[in-house]
């Protein structure tokens, strides 16, 4: 393991990189930012932040990979940084600049999140890199590169500093900055990381953010749990707004007839590709006993690229610094 810690560094401040501002994640990507933290958690550490500058980072080198036909750590060749640029350096390049503990893993050959994360884990340098209680930020890039030896290539990249583009909290928790919250019972509806919308009568629950949606077949993707009886009343619509507040679609909703399901739902958004949209969730209810809707995993991204074909050859090959 290769931890950079300069000295000279001792002033450096992050910039976040134009590049990072409309970085997206694949399903897979945000599979292995799951996995990663429940295994961190499982022993007793704190879950990693997503930092879209060290994804760029970490997306352009698995890119490179591919593209060049190698599976190293510095940089063979490359459409974005000089010959010879270690992994370091590539973070710097791209706005982390930090004077911190810094790490990364590679692999080639290997298409999923669990595939990926179980040789890692198995292997004892990358699993140390996973487990370093130092680390507080991770950055992902999986890419598939038609033609080339191994179709996929992994990459990610580990800081023990938070940079301005982390992506609240990463094992799925919804972080109240990042919402509007309205409710007519004057409450917080975001708590320990899930919005807990209804629950009390004549109520009306809005919870609202501004999301710039990716231009290729952008998905919507989140958990809802619904409670209540039988004779509970309530409904939560989820809905896309323009930035005039005017609606322009709604994607599903979920009534008392839902108590006791725990739904997960992957929504493709392609018409709306490419846009700035607000996404809502609204919660009515009527009087008397009513129906209550816990909201977590909230994410929009780039799908999951289960179409993309495989690679002739399934070979592993890992590396860590």
């Amino acid at each position: 393991m290769l931890l950079i810690a300069l000295l000279v560094l001792l002033g450096a401040v992050a910039v976040r990189g134009e590049s990072a501002r409309a970085q997206s994640y694949d399903a897979e990507e945000l599979r292995f930012l799951e996995l990663i933290n429940e295994y961190r958690q499982t022993n007793g550490l704190d879950p990693l932040l997503l930092s879209d500058t060290l994804s760029v980072a970490a997306e352009r080198h698995s890119e490179d990979m591919g593209r060049y036909g190698f599976v190293a750590h510095d940089t063979l060749a490359s459409s974005y940084y000089p010959a010879g640029t270690k992994f370091h350096e590539r973070m710097a390049a791209e706005g982390y600049a930090y004077n911190t503990y810094k790490a990364e893993n590679i692999a080639a050959g290997l298409r999923t999140a669990g595939e990926v994360f179980a040789g890692w884990r198995d292997s004892p340098g990358h699993d140390a890199n996973m487990l370093d209680p130092r680390h507080r930020v991770i950055g992902i890039g999986r890419a598939y590169v038609p033609g080339s030896r191994h179709g996929w290539y992994w990459t990610t990249n580990f800081g023990a500093e938070a940079d301005p583009s982390v992506r609240g909290r990463a094992d799925g928790a919804l972080d109240p900055a990042d919402w509007v919250q309205r409710s007519a019972g004057a409450r917080e509806l975001i708590a320990d990381g899930r919005a807990h919308l209804g629950g009390y009568a004549a109520g009306r629950d809005v919870l609202q953010r501004r999301v710039e949606l990716p231009g290729d077949r952008p998905r919507l993707s989140y958990r809802v749990r619904v409670a209540g009886g039988e004779e509970s009343s309530g409904e939560l619509r989820v809905q896309i707004l323009n930035r005039r507040g005017e609606r322009l679609a709604t994607l599903r909703a979920y009534g008392a007839e839902d108590a006791g399901r725990v739904i997960e739902e992957d929504i493709g958004l392609s018409r709306f590709a490419g846009r700035e949209v607000v996404l809502r969730f609204e919660a009515v209810t009527g009087e008397g006993p009513a129906a209550r809707f816990v909201l977590h995993r909230v994410r929009v991204g780039a799908p999951d690229l289960e179409s993309e074909p495989q690679p002739a050859e399934e070979e592993l090959i890992i590396s860590r610094d």
